[in-house]
């Protein structure tokens, strides 16, 4: 029921009320205190208009204390609210019987109460969740750090070896020296990507997506060669299996290889032992889903449920960490840009499962 409607029917039946207390109490005066006073039988009009006012104003003050002592106290929430106390009600035994049901004079707006209560309840939540977010933030920050260091130590490192006067490096060792400061460069340039497609994704900007029309299939093959050509991959195997050979879709090449190497490399990365990393495609409907699965360490639960979350790492800078610890936030992105899902599962030393589900845009 609406509180404008509860509000009347209180209203009409405190009215009745009122009507019936006066019916009852100008006879009494009329007939029972009078004479006990004296007065005998003489008309006293003037008295009716006083005990009439009377009961009138004691009334009304009833009524103002009935439908307003409710707004006060939700008024006095609303104050703790805005202080950021978001502890429950401190007067709860005011508004609800032992039972747990609404006083009388609170029922008029429970929704009202009922919506607060919830308010307050998604208030202290975000506020334990900002917090969580401020502290992995921190973390992120000093890993980020730590990552931005490393390579920028070794390219000072090679850097002062070559300019040093005193020493005679041959062509083969400066070689050597200039290709380590090249991957530690293309190193910090994969950082700085990240960190610039992660400010886009959690801006105001969108990040373009250029759409062409592709077999997904084909797609797929040729990320997956690529990983399994990365250094990091050789004792990795790989394998692709569907049952379609055509599959032409319309997606971001650029975009979606992002995407999927990240998975693929993660699954490298974070598997020191050799494992099966295998790929199916599946068409459904108008969907085609990716699956990519490896026999590896897997995840614990914290990790699966942190995985695509911002600025999460799962590890601390006291281990070797190869990214930004925005990869997965990024992928999910990715996908999400292509208005389509990923999902994760997972369980320690049984591997882990990425399902990607994407729409086929005719």
């Amino acid at each position: 029921m609406k509180i404008q409607q509860r509000f009347i029917q209180h209203l009409l039946l405190g009215f009745v009320f009122w009507l019936f207390f006066l019916a009852f109490i100008v006879p009494l005066a009329m007939e029972g205190i009078l004479p006990k006073l004296g007065f005998g039988d003489e008309r006293y009009e003037w008295f009716v208009a006083v005990v009439i006012g009377f009961v009138t104003v004691v009334w009304l003050i009833w009524f103002g204390w009935y439908f307003g002592s409710p707004l006060l106290l939700v008024m006095k929430w609303i104050g703790q609210l805005e202080n950021e106390d978001f502890s429950p009600l401190k007067e709860r035994h005011k508004v609800y019987k032992r039972k747990g049901k609404f006083k009388m004079r609170f029922r008029v707006y429970q929704e009202v109460i009922t919506q607060l209560d919830h308010m307050r309840a998604q208030l202290q939540k975000a506020k334990v969740e900002r917090a969580q977010v401020e502290e992995a933030k921190r973390d992120w920050i000093a890993g980020i750090s730590h990552d931005l260091k490393t390579p920028l130590t070794y390219i000072k490192g090679y850097s002062t070896l070559l300019l040093n006067p005193d020493y005679e490096w041959s062509k083969e060792e400066q070689r050597n020296f200039i290709q380590e400061i090249d991957d530690k460069g293309t190193h910090m340039e994969q950082l700085v990507q990240d960190l610039n497609l992660a400010l886009r994704f959690d801006g105001s900007q969108s990040v373009p997506i250029r759409t062409t029309t592709q077999n997904i299939v084909s797609f797929v093959q040729h990320v997956i060669a690529d990983t399994s050509n990365d250094l990091r991959a050789q004792k990795h195997q790989f394998e692709l299996q569907t049952e379609i050979q055509d599959a032409a879709m319309t997606f971001d090449p650029h975009l979606l290889k992002r995407a999927l190497h990240n998975i693929y490399l993660n699954a490298v990365i974070h598997n020191e032992q050799p494992v099966m990393i295998s790929t199916t495609i599946e068409r459904q409907q108008n969907v085609v889903m990716i699956r990519i699965q490896d026999n590896g360490v897997g995840m614990t639960e914290e990790t699966q449920q942190n995985l695509f979350n911002r600025y999460y790492r799962g590890t601390t800078t006291e281990h070797n960490s190869e990214g930004t610890g925005l990869g997965m936030a990024i992928v999910k992105s990715l996908i999400e840009a292509h208005e389509g899902t990923i999902l994760v599962e997972s369980a320690l030393q049984q591997g882990t499962t990425f399902t990607i589900t994407l729409p086929v845009v005719k």
